[in-house]
């Protein structure tokens, strides 16, 4: 918490404020676990992997920033906001994700940030203090099993995109439906895409 005490907030969460990215758009993704362990820092790292893999970034931030800073670029942490978690879960995952993206980017670390929601409630936190006309990144995985998740996931993006106005979304998974499609670009999740390809 010494590390984040500094960063510029936003009432009514003290949500840290985010930076705009507008560098260039990311050519290829790779999970940070596999990145860092194969020294692979031609690419953009992601925080798309389960949270155990990525709990030692937010457990020792400054062992990390040296390493952070050599990728071409970060997307921000996505620590799960499950629409089965509590509401002070939900708040706290998000404020982890903000305040490790904040302080990244003033430490010069080249920060797409992760725009991510639960429910309809989460809102308020969730977009506050974001920058509009940016590029940013949004992730779908996991919700496909369920049309609930899939409609709660679709109202946030809505959301999204109405108080951002972004410039470009990096987006991690597959197209669904009623997307901005003209202002994103695809990547597909790395780990289905080998079990469906056999790699």
């Amino acid at each position: 918490m010494d590390l984040f005490g500094d960063l510029q907030t936003v009432s009514p969460f003290e949500m840290p404020v985010i930076g705009s990215y507008n560098g260039i758009v990311p050519s290829r993704l790779v999970p940070f676990n596999v990145a860092v362990a194969n020294h692979d820092y031609d690419c953009t790292a992601h925080f798309y992997i389960n949270d155990p893999l990525f709990f030692r970034v937010l457990r020792n931030p400054t062992r990390y920033l040296s390493v952070l800073k050599k990728f071409k670029a970060v997307i921000s942490p996505d620590f799960s906001q499950y629409i089965d978690f509590p509401y002070a879960l939900r708040l706290c995952n998000a404020y982890w994700n903000r305040a490790l993206a904040a302080w990244w980017q003033k430490n010069d670390v080249n920060v797409i940030f992760n725009v991510t929601w639960s429910m309809p409630d989460s809102y308020p936190y969730s977009f506050v203090g974001v920058p509009r006309h940016s590029t940013i990144a949004i992730n779908c995985m996991g919700i496909k099993k369920h049309e609930m998740s899939q409609y709660l996931w679709m109202k946030g993006y809505e959301e999204a995109v109405k108080q951002l106005e972004p410039s470009c979304i990096i987006r991690y998974g597959s197209v669904m439906p009623g997307e901005r499609t003209d202002i994103s670009v695809y990547f597909e999740n790395q780990i289905i895409g080998r079990m469906q390809h056999g790699r």
